[in-house]
């Protein structure tokens, strides 16, 4: 698959945006409905092939991750900054939680930054008040020494039924579905399976009403002298 198939699909948003944002108040009602029909379901088409095309990648036995070391809270940090607006225009506060000690991640930071944006995204997305902490600490990590990133939001939480499906492919909560048209059910799908393919895991833990908590838990290297 290429990334040639968002050429057209880009084309054709753009263009509507710019012919609405041009043309909104000589359009009648039913043309302006129209239009703006089109402009959704372009940007919805657009994140659909995106997101089937990262998949792909990911799936691919050529895929091979771009490992340096990291340094954890620097990083988290950069991470924080990054979505720092979304959670101001939401008036959400986002807290950090690190450890004392400096800790280096051998991982691929591009695909770990995305794989955590994706969750804070969701977070903010789905948290109307109170808070998103971000952080880390040291654990065991399949019988050695490794780390596990947390994001723990005060958000609307995930009905039991549905954290059952969380993982699986196009699943969609019912409930904020129609809010959300953009959505594709496949974001914490490639996060899963983009986590995996760093040497992690990914485990949450989710009440209905009260919030979630995502683990990210990868290979460790502390910082040595």
């Amino acid at each position: 698959m290429s990334r040639e198939f968002l050429t057209p699909v880009h084309l054709i948003l753009a263009n509507s945006k710019r012919l609405l944002a041009v043309s909104s108040n000589k359009l009648d009602e039913p043309t302006l409905k129209h239009m703006t029909t089109v402009v959704q379901q372009s940007s919805h088409l657009h994140n659909l092939i995106n997101d089937l095309l990262e998949m792909a990648e990911l799936e691919s036995e050529s895929f091979e991750p771009e490992y340096d070391l990291v340094e954890i809270s620097h990083f988290l940090n950069e991470v924080r900054n990054m979505i720092l607006p979304s959670a101001i225009e939401k008036k959400l506060e986002i807290t950090t939680q690190f450890a004392s000690a400096n800790l280096l991640v051998k991982t691929d930071k591009l695909r770990l930054q995305h794989a955590l944006m994706n969750i804070l995204t969701n977070s903010i997305k789905y948290t109307d008040k109170g808070s998103i902490k971000l952080g880390y600490r040291a654990v065991y990590f399949r019988r050695r020494l490794g780390i596990e990133i947390f994001l723990q939001d005060t958000g609307r939480g995930m009905s039991e039924e549905f954290q059952k499906r969380l993982f699986q492919e196009f699943a969609r909560e019912e409930e904020f579905s129609e809010r959300d048209p953009d959505g594709t059910g496949l974001g914490l799908v490639i996060v899963k399976r983009m986590v995996e393919r760093l040497g992690g895991e990914i485990d949450f833990q989710s009440l209905k009403g009260e919030g979630s908590t995502f683990y990210i838990r990868l290979p460790l290297r502390a910082i040595q002298g």
